[in-house]
């Protein structure tokens, strides 16, 4: 999740394809063309820009609404204009389109996972790494270095949910310290981040 606001101008966005193995996005302000992964403005005119990134979870609604319960909820309209997809429509039509096919890449398919493995991916420091699902899922929780940074990384069975925290000086998850861990697939992860290494693959990376 990225904010909303580039250069003091508050940007509304809606999903225009797929490019890189990735969804890009359209500004209505601007017409500029932005890649998800990476939050970076491809074409137009605020083109070289960087959306920053402001973390968020995928979990459960019930989940969400115990632990915030004076959430705001955004809502689309009932009738939307004719000829607007929706965004469960768009969303439906994206998670079926990627997850049985894999569109070209700029970089070679990295065959170190299978590519719609799911993985937390972590950036710290320069270093990228991620955390597949399939492992996370068995282990619940693992503690790893990246970066120079001591983190625990935790899956929630019940919610479906993966969470990453620094660690305090006493070896605990500093639950001020959340950190921003994305969940894609492996295509899409390791296009963005080539040089990444793999939890209980590469360790040592």
């Amino acid at each position: 999740m990225y904010a909303a606001t580039v250069n003091g101008q508050r940007l509304t966005f809606e999903v225009i394809g797929v490019w890189r193995r990735n969804l890009i996005m359209q500004d209505r302000e601007t017409g500029t063309v932005w890649q998800q992964a990476t939050g970076e403005a491809l074409y137009g005119p605020l083109k070289g820009a960087q959306l920053a990134l402001i973390g968020g979870e995928q979990t459960t609604w019930g989940d969400w609404r115990a632990r915030h319960p004076q959430t705001t909820v955004s809502v689309e309209p009932l009738h939307p204009p004719r000829g607007i997809l929706t965004f469960q429509q768009v969303e439906f039509l994206l998670n079926l389109f990627t997850s049985r096919y894999k569109t070209p890449g700029l970089s070679r398919n990295d065959t170190r996972l299978p590519s719609h493995e799911e993985v937390g991916g972590l950036v710290l420091n320069g270093a990228a790494r991620a955390y597949p699902l399939s492992n996370l899922k068995r282990s619940q929780i693992v503690h790893d270095t990246l970066g120079g940074v001591p983190l625990v990384v935790r899956y929630d069975a019940q919610n479906d949910r993966i969470d990453a925290y620094r660690l305090d000086e006493n070896g605990r998850p500093s639950h001020t310290h959340r950190l921003p861990i994305q969940r894609q697939f492996w295509l899409g992860w390791s296009e963005f981040h080539p040089q990444t290494t793999i939890f209980n693959h590469n360790p040592s990376g």
